[in-house]
């Protein structure tokens, strides 16, 4: 299994942040709500959704877990499931493509659709489909960690490191109330975060909300993509598979290795991640793979939001070729 290991100063400010500014509300409330529904049916549902800046990932963008989760959440909606209610059958694969940035406090088209067994959700804009999830039962089941992978696992953890803290990014950003401010842990083999959902991830009947998987494996893929290729970028096509729906409160473990981060692209600008989301005992409970896109023009943006502070350590080593702005004070 894998026991607790002592927090950091930063972890607890995180959780007096929480503490201090959050209103309880579950995710799964929270993200129905924002949308206006307009036609809701057995096989469909037409609706207009808002991303508020809570929701965010890049600046000024919606977060695209967060934004696949809510495509998750609207079939969902049609097929009668909440909480640990399940309609759909488990494993479930949502199969996500992120076409453009989706823009914050603006209404955004909304459908569901049923068609030859499988659900296809998205956002449109003027036409134009922001983002697209087909949603269906997983052909196999989720597939137990290597046991290479348990092995690195328990290996001793040699020069870690805390990846860099962002803002108010869904996943990772520390002064988002309604985000999952997880910090994620790296070192030259593994990228990983023993998870302690807030309690806005819980659901009115105590089970953790299923969307809570589909944003931690975005996250954790992105992170995977980004130090490979020592730039920032976004999340174009993401695969997470849920098991059943778990107890909140169950002990978990997200780790991907990264070793297994691979590129076809001969200039290395977009890249494959696996991320795994697991149980004490090693059961797996979500999967995702994640494609990373990353340049230049993405770090320009985002590398000024991340906090700094006295610690610059993390940014210097998630993104060496940006160094020199921290060590020569820019």
């Amino acid at each position: 299994g894998f026991a607790p290991r002592p927090g950091t100063g930063l972890d607890l400010g995180i959780h007096d942040i929480h503490e201090a500014v959050m209103t309880y509300e579950s995710m799964e409330d929270y993200l129905r709500g924002r949308l206006k529904v307009e036609l809701l049916k057995l096989d469909r549902m037409r609706a207009v959704a808002t991303f508020p800046p809570d929701l965010q990932g890049p600046p000024e963008a919606g977060h695209g877990g967060g934004a696949a989760a809510l495509l998750f959440e609207m079939v969902r909606m049609v097929c009668g499931e909440r909480g640990r209610e399940a309609a759909l059958s488990r494993p479930v694969q949502i199969d996500v493509t992120l076409h453009r940035e989706i823009p914050l406090d603006t209404p955004l088209r909304a459908e569901v659709v049923l068609a030859d067994g499988v659900w296809h959700s998205r956002l449109v804009r003027d036409e134009r489909p922001l983002i697209e999830a087909r949603v269906r039962a997983s052909a196999a089941p989720l597939a137990a960690p290597e046991t290479a992978l348990r092995r690195t696992w328990e290996d001793p953890r040699v020069d870690a490191f805390s990846v860099p803290v962002y803002e108010f990014c869904l996943g990772c950003g520390v002064r988002n109330p309604r985000g999952a401010q997880i910090r994620f842990e790296c070192d030259e083999h593994l990228v990983w975060k023993r998870l302690t959902p807030q309690a806005h991830f819980r659901c009115q009947d105590g089970s953790l909300f299923p969307g809570y998987h589909i944003i931690v494996g975005d996250e954790l893929g992105w992170w995977l993509g980004a130090l490979r290729q020592g730039e920032c970028g976004l999340s174009s096509r993401l695969v997470v598979t849920l098991g059943e729906t778990l107890t909140y409160g169950t002990q978990l473990l997200a780790l991907g290795p990264r070793a297994a981060v691979r590129t076809s692209d001969p200039k290395g600008r977009i890249w494959q991640t696996q991320a795994l989301i697991i149980t004490p005992d090693w059961q797996p409970v979500a999967a995702a793979e994640v494609e990373f896109a990353g340049s230049r023009a993405f770090s320009k943006v985002m590398l000024p939001r991340f906090i700094t502070g006295a610690d610059t350590a993390p940014l210097q080593r998630a993104f060496p070729r940006y160094a020199h702005r921290w060590t020569a004070g820019a």
